[in-house]
Parts: structure tokens; C-alpha cells; sequence
């Protein structure tokens, strides 16, 4: 925002603890103005201040230097050449790993957690582009693809936009963190102020507090992080102090992050995990045919009202009244305005059909490929369920809702149906 904060006449101003030549190394990294960066070296501004410090322990002098050479021989940094900053140095340490726990930084196991588990209310924080490499582990580009050494994968929330994902954070600052210790010696000059945390200002042109906050734990550096700068919306363009970087965001106020969430969350790892159980639901799909003793007839009356629903109406989707699957897969149609869609519930679940329900749950099988609830049709086509694709490669109901081509087929079955009409 630093453009935006002079459009608006705000002088930028940052004090970082270090020395120049690490003031120049963060400004290469993150693209700061070197001109609005002022270089530190003991944390004296921090000191007057008064500014945190964690639980402000002091290690007892009946801890031998020996141990506390022990202790630091294991830190980035290691041992400091002059002894007189050995204590200062493992007080410093013992004080950062303290609030690295939680230990006098409230917010900070808040903040940890959000960065992994992710943040409906908050934008994107990672580029489509972006790439993070740690040793034998690579992310990127985006959230997407991940190695492991030789292995390889995709996170299963790699497809879905507007909001911070899980890990998300977690993988700016794995970057971030990759980019410190690779430089330790650069950027930590000083280790005896480690455990100094900042604050933010604002003031009027006579000096007057407009804003303060005093970070309080090792992440915690805004009241509202999950739109750390929101506090400068009366001083500058509401969306660019709600969302600096410009990401994919869904907007973060209730009403959009309900509907935000259809689709995602737990259910789709266990979506996801279902597929692997396919050989087992289509066995067992077939054995329930043959005790139900479904016949020959049965079977084709069977497929004979499927396809009479599915060329009758826009969209079909066949559900169990108690599958946590099939409750969501309606919750996305309902989101994506589709209004008119078919309904037809088999049962309550899968082990409680009866004769007719079970045969059309076999006949789906024979006509799709798909063992499991839901299946949805859009203008006559199987599109698969709510996270499961179709034989042909089709991503599946929740897929269609991220990639925006949901509501285009739904559009497109409707003007159909007009067409035939007319």
C-alpha cells in the first residue's frame, strides 16, 4: 500500500532491528522502499517504547555457561563469539521460544492455527505463481501441487478461490522463515533483542495518536489479522486496506462467507477418500440388488425413470435424506440460484432402500460409473456428485462451483428447455 498511502499524503515510515545490510536484504525480499526503511541495530526505539517482550524471564546464574553454550549451539546463530553476550543472548532466546508457545504473546496459538487450518474471512495471501522451496520439500505454484522428495500430490483444496486456504499462511511464512534462516547472519546481527516485539502507528500532522497497537505475540501484529491494515480504511481505499495484495477475495462479511463455505470444508477430504472405496460400494451396490431380488424387469423400469427425469427437467439429483453429501450438494445448487432442480431421494441412506430404490441405485451404477451419492444431472448430462468427477474427466459438482462453470451450465440447461418450448 505504499503507493496508496502517499496518493493519501501518509508518510510511510519503518524501524527494523538490524543493520543496513540487513535493511537492504528485506528490502530486496519484500519490495519495501529502502528511502522508508531506518536500520535499528540494539532496539533502542523498541526499548523506549516499552514495547513487549514476552514473559520477561531471566535464566538463573546457577545455569552453567556451559549449558547455556549447549543450549545455543543447537540455535540458528549459535554460540555468540563474546562472552559477555552469552546470557543476554539465551535470555533473549529463552523469552522467544516462550511466546513461540503462547508463553506471555496472547493471540499467538490463535494465530498459528489460523495459518494452518485457514480463514474463511480472509483473502487469498498466496500467488498463483508463488513458489516455496524448503530443503526437499517445493509448494507452488499456488497452493496446488506439492513435492515431497519423490513423492508428489495435490492438496485437495488446491481448486477453490476468494479466501485464505488452509495452510495457506502457513506457506507464506514457511517462505518467509526459509528466507531468515537462510541469511541468519544478515538479517540477526544482535541476538540479544530477538525477543523484541513492534508496534503500529498513526499519526495526524501535529503528532496526535490517531492509532496504536502493540504487538503482543510472535504473529500478532494487527488487531484484526485476518485484514491486518483494515485500520487505515478511513485514510485510504477501503479495498485496497482490506486487501493490500489484491488476491482472489470473497469479500469477508457474513452473508458471503456462509455461502462461501458450501463445498469445502471437512467433507471434502472425506469426499475425496470415498473414491478409493469405489470397488467396495459397487460390489456391495450389486449384492443388495440380488437379495432385494431386483429383476431384469425391475431393472429397465428402473433406468426407464431415470431417463425420463433427467430428459424432463433441467437438473436431477438423485440423494440419500441423511448423507451429509447430498445436504451439501443441494446447499450448491441452492447457492448457485439453480431453483428448479429434481430431487429424487432413494431413502435415508443406502443400507435402507428398499426393491425399487435399490434398483435404481444399480442402474445409476451401470449408466455412470459412480457407486456413491449424490448424482447430479445438468440439461441431460451426469456432471458426477459433489466431489466426485465423471468417468469422461468432469470434476464433479463442488469443482464446477470454484471454476465459475456451475452456473453457466445451469444457464445453459435452462435456455434449453426454453428453446424446446418455444
Amino acid at each position: 500500500v505504499q503507493e496508496e498511502l502517499t496518493s493519501n499524503d501518509i508518510t510511510l515510515k519503518v524501524i527494523g532491528i538490524g543493520e543496513t545490510r540487513a535493511a537492504t536484504e528485506f528490502c530486496n525480499f519484500s519490495g519495501l522502499s529502502l528511502d522508508v526503511l531506518f536500520a535499528d541495530p540494539d532496539a533502542s526505539l523498541h526499548d523506549a517504547l516499552q514495547l513487549k517482550r514476552g514473559p520477561g524471564w531471566t535464566l538463573s546464574d546457577d545455569v552453567s555457561d556451559g549449558l547455556l553454550k549447549f543450549g545455543l549451539s543447537t540455535l540458528p546463530g549459535g554460540v555468540p563469539e563474546d562472552d559477555s553476550l552469552l546470557r543476554p543472548t539465551a535470555n533473549a532466546w529463552l523469552n522467544y521460544l516462550a511466546m513461540c508457545a503462547g508463553i506471555g504473546a496472547p493471540g499467538t496459538l490463535t494465530e498459528i492455527l489460523r495459518g494452518y487450518f485457514g480463514d474463511m474471512s480472509a483473502p487469498e495471501r498466496f500467488g498463483s505463481d508463488d513458489i516455496v522451496k524448503a530443503g526437499f520439500i517445493e509448494i507452488g505454484p499456488g497452493v496446488g501441487p506439492v513435492k515431497i522428495g519423490p513423492l508428489t500430490y495435490s492438496q485437495w483444496w488446491g481448486d477453490e478461490k476468494g479466501y485464505q486456504r488452509p495452510v495457506e499462511l502457513a506457506t507464506v511464512r514457511l517462505k518467509n522463515m526459509v528466507e531468515v534462516l537462510t541469511k541468519w547472519n544478515t538479517y540477526v546481527t544482535n541476538p540479544t533483542v530477538i525477543d523484541r516485539r513492534g508496534a503500529t502507528y498513526l499519526f495526524d500532522e501535529n503528532g496526535k495518536v490517531l492509532y496504536e497497537y502493540q504487538h503482543k505475540g510472535v504473529l500478532t501484529y494487527s488487531e484484526t489479522m485476518s485484514r491486518p491494515l483494515s485500520f487505515l480504511t478511513p485514510y485510504i481505499d477501503k479495498d485496497k486496506a482490506r486487501n493490500p495484495l489484491g488476491f482472489a477475495d470473497t469479500g469477508g462479511n457474513a452473508d458471503d462467507d456462509n455461502k462461501s463455505k458450501r463445498g469445502r470444508g471437512i467433507l471434502k477430504p472425506a469426499g475425496k477418500a470415498m473414491g478409493l472405496l469405489k470397488p467396495i460400494f459397487s460390489y456391495e451396490n450389486k449384492i443388495q440388488a440380488q437379495v432385494l431380488d431386483v429383476e431384469d424387469a425391475d431393472a429397465a423400469s428402473a433406468r426407464k425413470e431415470i431417463e425420463d427425469a433427467v430428459s424432463q427437467n433441467d437438473v436431477v439429483i438423485y440423494t440419500y435424506g441423511l448423507s451429509p453429501f447430498s445436504s451439501e450438494a443441494l446447499g450448491v445448487l441452492d447457492e448457485a440460484g439453480c431453483s428448479n432442480y429434481k430431487k429424487i431421494e432413494l431413502g435415508l441412506e443406502w443400507f435402507l432402500l428398499g426393491k425399487e430404490a435399490s434398483a435404481k441405485r444399480l442402474e445409476l451404477l451401470k449408466m455412470t460409473g459412480q457407486s456413491s451419492l449424490p448424482h447430479v444431472f445438468i440439461g441431460g448430462k451426469h456432471i458426477g456428485g459433489l466431489f466426485t468427477g465423471t468417468a469422461e474427466g468432469g470434476p464433479g459438482l463442488a469443482a464446477l462451483k470454484e471454476s465459475g462453470e456451475l452456473e453457466k451450465l445451469i444457464e445453459a440447461a435452462s435456455s434449453r428447455e426454453k428453446e424446446s418450448d418455444e
